[in-house]
């Protein structure tokens, strides 16, 4: 059997730089956009608490849809906390399944639902008025 001295061993470790890891799906994206995201939809359903919650059974089908909606957001906040960008560098580019986006473009596409129900609750407030 042949025996590779250890003084070899070491200089190949130390010339080969561990291959960086790929990241894990959502990793790529900043935490803050998934903050934005989160405290977009907490904004919207505080909306639908304060202007919405005059009777009973109205307060009943708000705290419904509050319900859900802690279910349904209980993902994003799970990928909020992917979202750490540990074991590889973030760029300004995110991978889609589509191909690459900018950090921008990306923000914007997960942030525009939200944002977009709160200007449109806001007008159906207002104009409810």
């Amino acid at each position: 059997m042949l025996a590779i001295p250890e003084r070899h061993v070491a200089e190949q470790e130390k010339a080969e730089p561990p291959p960086a890891p790929e990241p894990g799906p959502f990793q790529d994206i900043p935490r803050q956009i998934w903050v934005v995201f989160l405290s977009a939809w907490a904004t919207l359903f505080s909306m639908f608490v304060i202007f919405f919650t005059v009777n009973a059974s109205a307060s009943f089908v708000v705290a419904i849809a509050s319900l859900f909606a802690i279910m349904a957001f209980g993902l994003p906040s799970v990928l909020a906390a992917q979202g750490r960008c540990e074991g590889h560098r973030c760029g300004k580019i995110v991978q889609t399944h589509t191909g690459p986006l900018s950090l921008t473009a990306a923000g914007a596409q997960i942030a525009a639902v939200p944002i977009c129900a709160i200007v449109g609750l806001t007008a159906f407030i207002a104009f409810a008025s």
